[in-house]
């Protein structure tokens, strides 16, 4: 849909979901209201630009999330000329290298768009940074700013992760290790990991139906009529497909930490023994070979 009458937007940003319940949301859109206000525009409520969790520093919220919309939008030019975006400081549009970052505060007032910074009420846009060029300096000297302080914790917190990796294949540690995706068949409890039933029996029958034959969008179909899901929104083929690979059956976490990769025995609660995992991996290498030519590979022991 156009827009068209200039507009304020208020966008906001938390790295971390729990940030959102402060007090600093509800600072950031009282300012725009007033902003929005002071300068007679309107304050768009219709256009929710919000991300919570996701990182600028690896653009997330730009590949995934509500600022990556609102910069498409810019593009199609469904953002009117003359509109403002507000933010809290320019580390909430982007936490990348520099030149990326301000490749993308170019992006934004290219379109058209005035960039308003709620904690020290700047104002950036074409003919601002024309009359004011240490204006483009000094954004910049906050995004080098606000790059340094992300790569510098990402840093930490991967060597935390790494000695916390190293100390379990020692024996040494034996805590949480936050890294990845856990699997869906698994809940954390004060005790450690526990198994949920229902999901470890849609585990079992996906790989009961695999292991006749069936393809996994044929098994997804089936375990589907039968009132089986593996996640909360149900069940796929991909989901299956995925998940015969995932070590995590065995009671594996693999981890992947700056090309250097991890297996981590005995992390979670089995499904499999050894012995049955390699057999389901000997039956998916035999099912990928002879794709498309008929195969029924022998049925597995643990069935």
């Amino acid at each position: 849909m156009m827009l068209n009458v200039r507009k304020v937007f208020s966008y906001l940003r938390f790295s971390d979901p729990r940030q959102a319940s402060g007090s600093s949301a509800d600072r950031q859109l009282a300012y725009a209201a007033k902003w929005a206000t002071k300068n007679g525009m309107e304050l768009d409520a219709t256009l929710t630009l919000k991300d919570e969790g996701l990182s600028a520093y690896h653009e997330r919220h730009v590949k995934q999330g509500a600022l990556g919309v609102f910069l498409r939008a810019i593009d199609e030019g469904r953002i009117n000329n003359g509109s403002v975006l507000i933010v809290e400081g320019l580390d909430r549009l982007s936490r990348a290298e520099p030149l990326l970052a301000q490749a993308q505060l170019a992006q934004i007032i290219n379109g058209g768009v005035t960039v308003v910074t709620a904690s020290d009420g700047r104002e950036y846009n074409r003919a601002s940074l024309k009359a004011q060029p240490m204006d483009l300096v000094y954004s910049l000297l906050v995004m080098i700013r606000a790059h340094e302080e992300s790569d510098t914790k990402s840093k930490r917190v991967k060597a935390s992760i790494r000695r916390q990796c190293e100390g379990w294949k020692a024996g040494t540690y034996r805590g949480l290790i936050r890294n990845g995706k856990d699997p869906q068949w698994l809940r954390l409890s004060p005790e450690g990991w526990e198994l949920i039933p229902e999901r470890v029996a849609a585990v079992k029958r996906a790989l009961e139906l695999y292991s006749q034959g069936l393809g996994a969008g044929r098994a997804a179909n089936v375990m589907h009529d039968e009132g089986f899901k593996l996640t909360d929104w149900g069940i796929s083929g991909l989901q299956i497909y995925r998940m015969i690979k995932q070590p995590a059956l065995r009671g594996v976490k693999r981890l992947t930490l700056d090309g250097e990769d991890y297996e981590l025995e005995e992390y979670y609660p089995r499904i499999l023994s050894d012995t049955e995992w390699a057999e389901l991996q000997h039956l998916a290498s035999q099912r990928f070979r002879r794709r498309g030519a008929g195969y029924r590979g022998a049925r597995p022991t643990w069935f």
